[in-house]
């Protein structure tokens, strides 16, 4: 690391920096006041119902993905689709892969990206985003 006299340096990128030292602190820690904690109590209940509704997302994009590589068919005929702009022919071929939650999708000469979602009306919790390159 080069060091110079000044407290600013600049990295790779020509981007300033400031150093952090072992005591530096960039944010105060809340202090408790009255013996109590100033945040409130921990609750995972929401953070797990979370978890397990990712799960059922995390399993949708397998079936794609499971689809994608056992088949070098399945995989021609979505680039095919997807570079002669067939929103409805893409759109048939993720879904016969067994994928039933819903989904946004987009592609590009490089790629196609994927954004599966397990949101509803009432939790909008989950989603994951698979962007993959041809």
């Amino acid at each position: 690391m080069y060091y110079s006299s000044f407290p600013y340096g600049f990295n790779s990128r020509q981007q300033a920096f400031m150093p952090v030292h072992p005591g530096y602190m960039a944010m105060p820690t809340p202090t408790p006041q009255n013996g109590r904690s100033p945040f409130p109590p921990v609750n995972t209940r929401k953070f797990n119902a979370s978890a397990n509704r990712f799960k059922q997302v995390m399993n949708e994009a397998n079936l794609f993905i499971g689809t994608l590589t056992a088949s070098d068919d399945f995989a021609r005929q979505l680039m095919d689709a997807a570079q002669r702009s067939d929103q409805q022919e893409v759109e048939r071929l993720v879904r016969s892969t067994g994928v039933t939650i819903k989904y946004n999708l987009s592609y590009t000469p490089s790629g196609i990206q994927i954004d599966f979602s397990n949101s509803d009306a009432q939790n909008s919790c989950c989603s994951l985003r698979m962007a993959l390159g041809w």
